[in-house]
């Protein structure tokens, strides 16, 4: 009681109404603030009430009252010097951090905003804020223990150049981030929503955040994987953004077929290949150039032109690719022969489907597949394939 005693009035009355008005703020002045930004359509006041700004803003107000009270000692009595310079520093200290806190909270809600804006989706927004938050925090450090020690900041400020080294080491991933982050979004390399494919790390999804840190990727079986940004920089990576921007995706795959099955085409398979409506035109034009430049040759030499069934299985694969109505005719497509391998000749297929949607892509890519494999008989072709127990057992039944 000796010691309350000493408190004057004044005193008493500043330091409970100091401790009412953050209390009256939040009951009464925040929640209707709060109605009135939420009927505004502005994305980023809706974002600071999510993040309870406003009611982190209330805290403020007990030390500030406070401090600026005590400021006057001439009100305050000298016997209470000691007592105030502790809440005069815990008030400050308070504010400084809460200040920070404010401003980190600012700083979300502005990369919260920017999320749903295209023009600023492109640049590394959320890796330049990342990094004044970083700067935040470490001013909020300097100020507080400067103002705690009744120090000058700007001396240790000053003072920064000789502990540059230092910084260089403890921050040495956040630099090499901010770097890649700077290259990356630079030359538009990358940036949300992309689908990306990084063979040496194992990583293939679509990009979810790219931070001054870490990229956050999901992967198709909706894993998430996060890697340094940094990593970007020191390996190859495939990103599909392209090919989802063109809206066509690329089929390329091939089928080997048995040498041995080739053959030129007879009077008897030419008939029947005619009615086929994919050959017709291309059979009765050949037909007449094959004539004209066959004239002058005796019917046995080998050196007369003829149609082959692969020629023909080729053509009909092209005429069947042009007449697809999933299939891009205004991109490259291409039925070709590559090089003879050990195992046969194979024919790739190139050309692209009018979607990039994962699921319709394949449905269309198997459905070409089916239809050419289910065909190759017709032409009297045969697929190579490795031979199974069943050819094994068969061969040696046969044999027997």
């Amino acid at each position: 009681m000796e010691y309350f005693s000493k408190l004057n009035f004044y005193f008493l009355i500043i330091f409970f109404l100091a401790l009412l008005f953050p209390f009256l703020f939040l009951k009464f002045i925040h929640p209707i603030l709060k109605q009135v930004i939420e009927k505004k359509n502005k994305n980023l006041f809706k974002n600071l009430v999510k993040l309870r700004f406003f009611y982190t803003l209330g805290y403020i107000l007990s030390p500030l009252i406070l401090l600026l009270t005590l400021n006057n000692t001439s009100m305050i009595g000298n016997d209470l010097e000691k007592f105030t310079y502790i809440i005069k520093k815990v008030s400050g200290i308070w504010i400084i951090v809460s200040l920070s806190i404010l401003l980190n909270k600012l700083l979300t809600a502005l990369n919260d905003t920017f999320k749903k804006n295209e023009f600023f989706i492109k640049y590394p927004v959320n890796s330049y804020l990342q990094l004044i938050k970083l700067i935040i925090v470490i001013i909020t450090a300097i100020f507080s223990i400067c103002y705690a020690l009744n120090l000058s900041p700007w001396g240790i400020l000053s003072g920064v150049g000789a502990l540059g080294a230092i910084l260089l080491l403890v921050f040495k991933d956040t630099i090499l981030g901010l770097i890649a982050s700077i290259q990356v979004y630079g030359g538009k390399l990358l940036q949300e929503g992309d689908w990306i494919e990084l063979k040496d790390l194992n990583i293939d999804g679509e990009v979810m955040e790219v931070g001054l840190h870490r990229v956050k990727v999901k992967a198709w079986d909706n894993t998430i994987t996060t890697f340094p940004t940094a990593k970007f920089l020191e390996y190859t990576f495939k990103n599909w953004r392209g090919m989802q921007e063109s809206g066509g995706r690329r089929i390329k795959r091939k089928i080997i077929l048995s040498i041995s099955s080739i053959k030129f085409i007879n009077e008897n398979f030419l008939k029947e290949l005619s009615h086929l409506v994919l050959l017709k035109d291309y059979l009765k034009n050949k037909n007449i150039e094959l004539k004209e430049a066959n004239a002058s040759l005796v019917n046995e030499d080998i050196n007369r032109r003829s149609l082959t069934n692969l020629g023909c299985f080729r053509i009909y694969i092209k005429n069947y690719l042009e007449k697809h109505p999933k299939i891009r005719q205004d991109m490259t497509l291409l039925v070709r022969q590559l090089p003879i391998n050990q195992y046969g000749l194979p024919i790739e297929i190139y050309a692209f489907t009018n979607t990039t949607k994962w699921k319709e892509y394949e449905d269309i890519q198997s459905d070409i597949f089916d239809h050419i494999l289910a065909s190759i008989h017709y032409f009297e072709l045969e697929a190579y394939q490795e031979p199974s127990s069943k050819d094994l057992k068969s061969l040696i039944s046969n044999l027997k």
